[in-house]
């Protein structure tokens, strides 16, 4: 019987071999075997080698590079709670804001496991059991990282705003 032009793969499926590609008009007969055990983790292992590769180059390219010297930048403490704004000018050596903070009198603060945890401001407090937490802004972008890990940076504002609500 003759083939339709229109069939050009007819593939026969068997539990326990590879898959066998049956005679067709364009590609003749083929037979693709299963990957060896050898050949599936050399293809992990390049796969692994190009992901660190593009982590690599990403944290070199993302890295900030700390600015030693003198700095002046703002600290600005809002809390709603307590009708509270402040804006103070402020100039240190330091080269994180987490070192600057723990030298920045309005500031109390704790260690932690995770660097230094901010609890209040000229003694408006944190309140845990009211979700009351201190949120950080620099230059009104919100921060994901502890101030341990924010550079102190010329001309930057520095925000402090306590938050109700996880």
């Amino acid at each position: 019987m003759k083939q339709s032009p229109k069939t050009y793969c007819l593939r026969e499926f068997k539990k326990d071999s590879a898959v066998k590609v049956q005679d067709n008009p364009i590609f003749g007969k083929k037979e693709r075997k299963k990957m060896s055990k050898k050949q599936k983790i050399i293809v992990m292992v390049f796969f692994v080698t190009i992901i660190a590769a593009i982590g690599g180059v990403a944290g070199v390219v993302n890295h900030q590079k700390a600015v030693k010297g003198q700095k002046q930048f703002e600290v600005e403490v809002v809390s709603e709670r307590d009708n509270y704004s402040k804006t103070t000018e402020c100039t240190s050596q330091e080269e994180y804001l987490g070192d600057f903070l723990r030298k920045y009198d309005p500031c109390e603060w704790k260690s932690s496991e995770y660097g230094l945890y901010i609890t209040g401001f000229d003694g408006m407090m944190e309140d845990m059991d009211n979700q009351y937490w201190w949120c950080i802004t620099v230059n009104d972008e919100e921060v994901a990282s502890g101030a341990d890990e924010i550079l102190l940076e010329e001309g930057s504002t520095y925000t402090f705003t306590l938050k109700q609500g996880w």
